[in-house]
């Protein structure tokens, strides 16, 4: 008999997960972990190993923040509230905060957690929406926790900060190792049922021929390998033909029917019905049962607006009346991946875009056009074509292509405008997350207004934050002098003096209420580190709406008719979209 899973063997498996960078080794620990445990419980393990409350399918949440974890612990293990904020600063999260102050002598009553302890208790903390009883649920789990592991690892769960490495390819190959199937096997059975604790259970049982499709969960979106000219994209196509479509810009979205039930999921897997009952409304009256990939964008007067009027509705997630009115969007589909019945993922695209076609309807279901090209001079036409609408690029996309989920190629190709770089001053630097979460890796970065020789007159307006595009070895050297030259610090973000010049690019510059400036930069990457440049050499705002202001910035905005200024908006789940 298999004993049940306990939370203490999760905590020394995934301790030895996150202590190595090699994934074969993290694929090779978990799989024989899962291997170890009966059905209920490789559903739990695999869930929680991924930083999962529920399954990928379940739309529960725990409704429990920080503050309610924060007193359940304090009320188990009594210590100064000010001196366990500093070690979370210090260690970057709190689960291994927690294990700093944790005992280790265990309360001899104490019976185990068990995985499926953990299931009970979130299935009744989803439950209640009584604080009270939330905090005490939480109390009586901490309460048997019988040593610091135990602890850290609850918390990481609870509050989704596993941080051990093992991505959902690292999990896909664990489970495939464990159950002796091929990786391929495993990831069409999780495009198939969703959730990947629902496939370690198939494979377990031998039964993964078993999983049929189901609408209503999210479906990795495949990608498009980016190229920086015509001339590159040309040579990729290996003489062969390819469909050309703009590159619209809005926010990527995959849209779930079934008679009137629709469900809209960005490309972060998050649910986004709330945010865009016009798009729900339109596509009710689309015909049939589908699932679609497009794009949600602005849309007024018959044209694709500036992605700002986007920008103002990601500020609510439930739009205002006046909103919906005055900032209208639609749903603009380039791919289908099951109709009535019928899955076509693993049909050419060719096929698939006939099928999209039967389902386009001009006033609730608008489709992209395609051209075919093949050669440098007809993809610049395209090119050129699709700036001149105003959209950010091109796609190119092989007819014979299946749809390949999370997966870049070069099946698609994506050809986008350039801007310009920029000479930044780095104003901020703050904490990372996972690996770098110790070192100082996202700088916040800046323009001068007036000019920089006159102290008096001159000051740096930010324009943006980035936090790739440097190295490992160049991330420790900032985090040291940062550190040297920071003039404030709250424990996590330092206000540093102004020395650091970065070179910035960037996709598109916007309009913003967030920074000083005025500006966004939109995707911004850092390319260099100048350090052979004086703060005082760094770029001017007029640089700045110069370019906002050039044709190639397809972002600058036009104010609609009827718009009125909005108050600072709240925070909403699309906060991490740029």
């Amino acid at each position: 008999m298999i004993m049940p899973a306990t939370l203490r063997e999760f905590a020394e498996v995934n301790d030895r997960v996150a202590g190595t960078t090699k994934k074969l080794q993290k694929q090779a620990i978990l799989a024989e972990y899962f291997k170890s445990l009966d059905e209920a419980d490789v559903r739990l393990a695999v869930r929680y190993s991924a930083g999962r409350n529920f399954s990928s399918t379940d739309e529960r949440v725990l409704g429990v923040g920080w503050s309610a974890v924060h007193d359940a612990v304090l009320s188990v293990v009594p210590t100064d509230p000010d001196a366990f904020h500093e070690l979370v600063v210090a260690h970057g999260e709190t689960g291994e905060a927690l294990s700093r102050i944790w005992p280790d002598a265990p309360a001899p009553e104490n019976r185990p957690l068990s995985l499926q302890d953990l299931a009970a208790a979130f299935d009744e903390l989803c439950c209640t929406g009584n604080m009270a009883r939330k905090r005490e649920l939480l109390r009586a789990l901490y309460a048997r926790c019988n040593d610091p592991r135990e602890a850290a690892y609850l918390t990481k769960i609870i509050i989704r900060e596993l941080r051990s490495g093992a991505r959902e390819g690292v999990l896909q190959a664990a489970i495939a190792e464990a159950f002796e199937k091929s990786l391929s096997e495993i990831q069409r059975c999780q495009l198939l049922v969703g959730d990947l604790d629902e496939v370690a259970v198939l494979a377990k049982k031998n039964a993964l021929q078993s999983a049929t499709f189901c609408l209503f969960h999210p479906i990795q979106f495949m990608l498009a390998t980016p190229v920086e000219t015509a001339e590159l994209a040309e040579e990729a196509l290996g003489g062969r033909t390819y469909y050309a479509e703009d590159k619209l810009d809005g926010i990527r979205a995959q849209v779930h029917k079934e008679g009137d039930r629709v469900w809209i999921y960005t490309r972060t897997m998050d649910r986004a019905d709330d945010s865009f009952p016009d798009v729900i409304e339109a596509v009710r009256r689309v015909p049939g049962d589908f699932l679609i990939d497009g794009e949600i964008v602005p849309y007024a007067g018959g044209a694709v607006s500036p992605f700002a009027h986007l920008q103002r509705r990601l500020g609510r997630k439930k739009p205002t009346a006046n909103m919906l009115k005055t900032y209208p969007v639609r749903i603009v589909a380039f791919d289908v991946l099951y109709a009535n019945g019928d899955l076509l993922m693993e049909r050419p695209l060719r096929e698939r875009r006939a099928r999209l076609a039967q389902l386009a309807d001009g006033d609730a279901l608008a489709i992209t056009s395609v051209t075919e090209v093949r050669i440098v001079e007809e993809i610049t036409a395209a090119f050129e074509e699709a700036k001149a609408r105003r959209n950010e690029g091109l796609i190119l996309k092989d007819p014979e292509s299946i749809y390949s989920p999370g997966r870049r190629g070069k099946l698609w190709l994506k050809l986008k405008t350039h801007l310009p770089t920029l000479d930044c001053v780095v104003t901020a630097a703050e904490y990372g997350h996972g690996k770098r979460r110790n070192l100082l890796s996202d700088y916040t970065f800046a323009v001068w207004r007036g000019d920089p020789a006159d102290p008096a007159a001159a000051e740096l307006l930010n324009v943006g934050k980035a936090y790739s595009g440097v190295t490992d070895a160049e991330i420790a050297q900032l985090t040291a002098l940062f550190k040297e030259i920071a003039v404030s610090d709250n424990g996590r973000v330092f206000q540093v003096r102004p020395q650091v010049v970065m070179e910035i690019a960037f996709d598109q510059i916007q309009r913003s209420t967030r920074h000083a400036s005025g500006f966004a930069l939109r995707f911004p990457r850092i390319k260099t580190i100048r350090f052979d440049k004086r703060p005082r050499d760094a770029d001017r705002l007029e640089r700045v709406e110069q370019i906002f202001q050039s044709a190639a910035n397809t972002s600058r905005d036009a104010q609609p008719a009827g718009a009125r200024d909005e108050p600072d908006r709240e925070p909403t789940l699309f906060d991490h979209l740029p």
